[in-house]
């Protein structure tokens, strides 16, 4: 299984509901895109973290629902989710270190 779970609008609710979980909303002709997933890649993997959290992505131009419900307008996206609820959200690439300190301050 690959380390972050790609899911769809219509499995986004199911995905989300328990737990902690990250959404990266992303494009396939995003630039930095790619630089996140590469970042989330090694969290999801070379981490305790894959242990705590559920690693999911969305690609915005496939699957646009929730983006746009969600007021998504920019790629990449990310959002934390815990039990279902959005507890915070990233707009652009960002370094490991901030996507860690961003999901351990919600453990």
């Amino acid at each position: 299984m690959a380390p972050i779970k790609p899911i769809q609008d219509t499995t986004y609710a199911a995905e989300t509901r328990h737990g902690l979980v990250l959404v990266d909303f992303r494009s396939d002709w995003c630039p930095p895109c790619t630089a996140v997933d590469q970042v989330l890649t090694h969290l999801a993997t070379a981490t305790e973290l894959a242990q705590q959290v559920k690693f999911t992505s969305i690609t915005v131009n496939q699957q646009p629902l929730i983006a746009e419900a969600l007021g998504v307008q920019s790629t990449p996206t990310v959002i934390l989710k815990k039990d279902g609820q959005i507890v915070d959200a990233v707009i652009g690439a960002r370094s490991v270190t901030v996507f860690e300190a961003l999901i351990r301050k919600h453990l």
